[in-house]
């Protein structure tokens, strides 16, 4: 019988409290700390740039607030090599939730007001809050991590491993895009030195969308009802899976495209032209991936964009 994480909890520690602001938490390895350093200089070179006084305050604020986000994700990294301490891990989860819908709030009531002059700092903003709502709503509104401690040790570690890693993508790429606003320059993979990293998840990416453009393909040249429903499928895997590895400027179009589509085929209606749009949004976002510069040596073309 699976061993219950609340009777393991009882037996290894107590119930830990949400931390407040006045917690420090140091990461403990050294890359850990080398990492948070370029971090912090990367974000006070760029502070430096900024002109706006209004502009910089809250570019200040929202970057101030990713690198206290760092820090308890590097917290939850370190703890997921130890089994007794998953109800902090959670707990961090929990204030990190908070926290995140607290950032998302400001966002959206003061700084992409702030941001109205600056298209490409608004849209950077907008794209910011998306993500990150969307990536809170499906950690702890669909897949479930809050309520879990009666649930298996192994099925907990796995959750809390899923959403860390969610997580980190979700508030490197916020960090990654906000920044390059002022530093178009910036090499992102050097930032957070996660080259290998970033390759695998672009190969992952272009494998994903290179299958899904198949499906479609096949759906667009043979209506039958079953190879409907099996794009419609793929369609939701690849949503809640490789989307994540997307700019946070492609979630809002895929989303809609895919909804449209799946409308169309659950209502029976002809999907055919709505098909026709999906694939070469689908095309275009395959384009842009492959011109990722970690991926210039897989695709020789490639190079000419940053990679998020």
């Amino acid at each position: 019988m699976a061993t219950s994480l609340a009777y393991v909890i009882q037996e290894s520690e107590p119930q830990l409290p949400l931390l407040s602001d006045e917690v420090q938490i140091d990461p403990q390895t050294q890359l850990q700390r080398e990492v948070q350093t370029n971090l912090q200089n990367e974000i006070n070179l760029v502070l430096t740039k900024i002109a706006d006084p209004e502009l910089r305050e809250i570019s200040q604020t929202i970057l101030g607030e990713m690198l206290r986000f760092f820090d308890w994700l590097a917290r939850i990294e370190n703890n997921l090599h130890k089994l007794d301490t998953l109800l902090e891990s959670l707990s961090l989860l929990e204030v990190l939730e908070f926290e995140a819908r607290s950032l998302t709030d400001y966002i959206d009531a003061k700084a992409i007001k702030a941001a109205a002059g600056n298209e490409r700092l608004h849209e950077v903003l907008d794209g910011i809050s998306y993500g990150i709502t969307h990536d809170l709503r499906r950690i702890f509104e669909r897949e479930l991590v809050r309520g879990v401690t009666e649930q298996s040790i192994p099925l907990v570690y796995g959750k809390i491993l899923h959403a860390h890693g969610l997580l980190t993508n979700c508030f490197q790429q916020s960090t990654i895009t906000l920044l390059q606003v002022f530093n178009p320059a910036l090499d992102a993979s050097k930032l957070f030195n996660d080259v290998e990293l970033r390759l695998q998840q672009s190969l992952i990416l272009c494998r994903d969308l290179a299958s899904l453009m198949r499906f479609v393909r096949l759906a667009q040249a043979n209506g039958d009802p079953d190879v409907l429903r099996s794009v419609t499928v793929r369609i939701l895997e690849f949503r809640d899976g490789s989307m994540q590895y997307l700019m946070y400027k492609d979630w809002r179009g895929y989303e809609s495209l895919a909804l449209e589509v799946i409308t169309a085929i659950e209502n029976n209606l002809d999907p055919k032209p709505l098909l026709h749009r999906f694939l070469c949004y689908l095309e275009v976002l395959y384009g842009h991936v492959k011109m990722r510069a970690v991926l210039a040596d897989d695709f020789p073309y490639s190079g000419g964009e940053e990679e998020l």
